[in-house]
């Protein structure tokens, strides 16, 4: 999602608390607390912060997630980034210097609903 611009963003001032579920990308610059469901691409930027279950077609993580990670594509944490829950994706590539407390699973069928994302 880097060479791509966001449709949305939290900026780094706001903290956004509650269920956020829709089509299109998202960067979390700020604090997300609640759910995240979208049919678009996610990016945690380095001072970006979601609490909670986060599904999307594919998330880059460069600052913390604490909750489980489903994404239909790809998981990609960066360096500098946290995951502190389950992941569950395609592909996932963990940088150097990032961190992943959870488990991993991968190559797993998706019901449909969820390959679509």
């Amino acid at each position: 999602m880097s060479s791509r611009s966001a449709e949305g963003v939290i900026g780094p001032q706001l903290v956004v608390r509650g269920r956020l579920d829709g089509k299109g990308d998202l960067r979390v610059e700020g604090v997300l607390e609640g759910e995240l469901d979208l049919e678009g691409d996610v990016a945690v930027g380095p001072d970006g912060t979601l609490v909670g279950p986060l599904r999307a077609r594919s998330v880059e993580v460069a600052g913390e997630v604490h909750g489980d990670v489903l994404a239909g594509d790809t998981v990609a944490i960066r360096a500098g980034g946290r995951v502190q829950g389950d992941v569950r994706a395609r592909r996932i590539a963990i940088d150097d210097g990032a961190a992943l407390h959870g488990g991993i699973e991968m190559d797993f069928d998706l019901e449909e609903e969820e390959a679509r994302r």
